[in-house]
């Protein structure tokens, strides 16, 4: 059975609608900001999380950096990914996250950092916002190997299994041959014939 999203708080319901709102608007800054704030207070509120990525995603499209700032942002942010790092090595994932998605502000589009972010998301036990950040890398690099492997991995853990099927026949179209995704397509055969003796 397929896990339902994680709801707001309602002490944080007012912020997160205020976030919508702005999002709506268009005032995209505004609604990264409040949403940022209930992510904060609730990891796993996934409807928040969703939107906080979608308003970062359009705040960056129309304000995107030149290849000067962007090679600026990267030097001087490393101190901060060095530090996410040493407290993702410390087993300190939700702090990690944290600082990985203040990064993702600055560069919503590196696909390391969203690697990194759902590696942190799975450890913390925040399976449905890691699958959505798969997904977000995903819609960055449609070709990205590892993500479509943990991505497919996490779908078949969450029950999706035509999600995870999906994965593993990419792999497998990009990288023909690919021991595990043909692995996990027999894994996946063997499950539906188990839920189809449970229901016939």
């Amino acid at each position: 059975m397929k896990p339902m999203p994680q709801t707001v708080p309602s002490d944080l319901q007012p912020y997160f609608d205020k976030g919508i709102q702005a999002y709506t608007q268009g005032s995209y800054e505004y609604a990264v900001d409040l949403l940022t704030f209930v992510i904060q207070q609730a990891p796993d509120a996934t409807e928040a999380r969703r939107f906080l990525r979608l308003a970062i995603q359009k705040h960056f499209a129309q304000h995107p950096p030149s290849l000067t700032t962007h090679m600026g942002l990267a030097a001087a942010t490393f101190p901060v990914r060095l530090w996410a790092m040493v407290l993702e090595l410390q087993g300190r994932s939700r702090q990690a996250a944290r600082l990985y998605e203040w990064l993702l502000r600055l560069i919503p589009r590196s696909r390391a950092l969203l690697m990194r972010l759902a590696g942190v998301l799975t450890r913390a036990g925040l399976d449905d916002a890691a699958l959505q950040t798969y997904e977000e890398l995903l819609t960055v690099d449609p070709n990205h190997l590892s993500a479509l492997r943990k991505l497919a991995r996490l779908a078949m853990k969450r029950g999706n299994d035509s999600q995870a099927r999906q994965c593993f026949e990419r792999v497998i179209h990009l990288h023909p041959g690919d021991a595990e995704a043909q692995q996990g397509l027999r894994n996946l055969d063997a499950l539906g014939t188990i839920k189809k003796g449970f229901t016939a």
